[in-house]
């Protein structure tokens, strides 16, 4: 009865489009819209590719990055680019519990029992007042709730302000976000030979997570896991 008159007064709606749905998540039609992502893939990276096996893709083949491991639940189309949005900057934060539940899903296998602290990608303080919440974090906060693993938000610090990076090539977003992290040295200790989550929202040329898993493993970490909702597809092909 309770549940029943909570749905009355705040009823369930597909977090895309806003139909009403009978659980938590999309509506059919939203979630056939989606492109998500299974094999193969890059082993290392994790963009998918259109056809063969997993193997390294030629960016991680010519240079292995720092992170030895990234998953993402669904590819960074025009589509999922509106939900991406709406939960980043329209204060829709109740979007985290189904993005990061779906987070869990695909990647659970990976990291249950393997990984010792789960950390969010950080926004800079300027930035974080102007949004009034960091997305990584919330992701980051359920994923801890569903995976029972430690959450430690303070670990990364944004130590300056960088430029939107949207639209920006690779190169200039390596170049952005260079020296732009830290590490809080409360916690410096906790990193020495530690396997780490990181946690964001998209991943699209991996410079955000490269220079975070290059700061952590500087600062003792061992391995570094990064799981995304979303990621871009740089559509690579290989042949069987």
């Amino acid at each position: 009865m309770l549940r029943f008159l909570k749905d009355m007064i705040f009823p369930i709606t597909c977090c895309n489009c806003e139909e009403f749905v009978e659980s938590e998540g999309l509506c059919s039609e939203c979630w056939n819209k989606i492109r998500w992502i299974g094999d193969p893939k890059c082993r290392i990276c994790g963009v998918p590719f259109e056809f063969g096996v997993d193997l390294t893709c030629p960016m991680c083949s010519k240079r292995k990055p720092h992170f030895d491991k990234a998953i993402a639940v669904f590819e960074y189309d025009d589509f999922t680019k509106k939900v991406i949005l709406k939960f980043k900057y329209n204060d829709t934060t109740y979007i985290s519990k189904q993005l990061a539940a779906w987070m869990y899903r695909v990647s659970k296998n990976t990291v249950q029992k393997k990984v010792d602290f789960i950390v969010p990608v950080p926004i800079h303080f300027f930035k974080r007042l102007k949004r009034k919440y960091n997305q990584s974090e919330l992701l980051a906060l359920e994923f801890a709730k569903l995976s029972g693993i430690s959450y430690e938000p303070r670990i990364l610090l944004k130590k300056k302000s960088t430029p939107q990076q949207e639209g920006l090539s690779r190169n200039v977003r390596l170049k952005n976000v260079q020296g732009s992290f830290g590490i809080d040295e409360k916690y410096r200790n906790l990193l020495h030979k530690k396997t780490i989550l990181l946690i964001d929202d998209v991943l699209t040329t991996g410079a955000t997570i490269n220079e975070c898993s290059k700061i952590l493993k500087k600062h003792g970490a061992e391995k570094i896991i990064c799981v995304t909702a979303a990621r871009v597809n740089l559509q690579y092909k290989f042949s069987n």
